[in-house]
């Protein structure tokens, strides 16, 4: 009897295990929505708050990590920090000096220690777009983000004061910390 018992209490166990596994794709989870991913912040060039020089806009894919002014050498400047996708880095600083000429600016033919030096032609020193690029080390074939880009550029002041120019998530000017 005692066995029969032990037989008969594992036939049910067994047999309620089997039901919560068929029942529970029902029980338990949320709903899809499709609203659970946070809402990704405008791209920082495009809300209009600091345009870059020239009205010039970039033409690859990109992230800006990071937007302030510095000192540079002396002088206040306008640090601009980003990520390129898909492209190797002399496509991206082709495709960034190309952005530049294309509402202007001229090349420098000598722009060390930059890749580029560009000036609207007239304009002095301190008007000049710097530019530096990067390709990411050891990138494998699928790897989206493929380097970095720094643009030094003259000081920008706010343009637009719409409220989205108040969020540094926006901006990318984060406040020192």
């Amino acid at each position: 009897m005692v066995g029969t018992t032990r037989r008969t209490g594992a036939l049910a166990g067994i047999v309620v295990v089997l039901v919560v596994l068929l029942l529970s794709h029902r029980f338990g989870r949320a709903e899809p929505t499709a609203d659970y991913r946070p809402d990704l912040p405008p791209d920082a060039l495009a809300t209009g708050c600091y345009p870059l020089p020239g009205g010039a806009s970039l033409d690859l894919a990109y992230q800006v990590r990071r937007d302030g002014d510095v000192v540079v050498d002396g002088e206040l400047r306008r640090v601009l920090v980003g990520q390129y996708d898909e492209v190797d880095d002399a496509a991206a600083l082709e495709t960034i000096v190309e952005d530049f000429t294309d509402v202007g600016y001229v090349a420098s033919d000598r722009p060390a220690p930059y890749d580029a030096v560009l000036r609207q032609p007239g304009a002095g020193p301190a008007e000049e777009v710097r530019l530096t690029v990067e390709q990411l080390p050891g990138l494998e074939e699928d790897t989206l983000v493929r380097g970095t880009f720094e643009l030094d550029l003259p000081v920008a002041e706010l343009a637009s004061d719409a409220e989205v120019c108040a969020d540094p998530r926006s901006t990318k000017r984060w406040d020192d910390e």
